[in-house]
């Protein structure tokens, strides 16, 4: 099955970035927004090898979709 999860990107001091996804509990870094991406999806994998797909998805309700907002404070 196939997830759309949302990616917060964060940049770290010593360089490079880290990618996290709050809904399945994951974080990666990466020298690029690229490398972040596919260190977190190598990450996520892991993580449904070691607890099982329910376990990691399970605050993913089938047919979630994501959309970036902003918001003016």
């Amino acid at each position: 099955m196939k997830y759309r999860l949302s990616v917060l990107f964060v940049p770290l001091q010593e360089g490079g970035l880290m990618a996290r996804c709050d809904r399945v509990r994951a974080t990666a870094t990466g020298s690029t927004r690229e490398e972040a991406i596919e260190n977190l999806q190598e990450a996520i994998v892991e993580l449904v090898k070691e607890y099982g797909e329910q376990a990691v998805f399970q605050d993913v309700p089938p047919g979630t979709d994501m959309e970036v907002i902003e918001v003016a404070v």
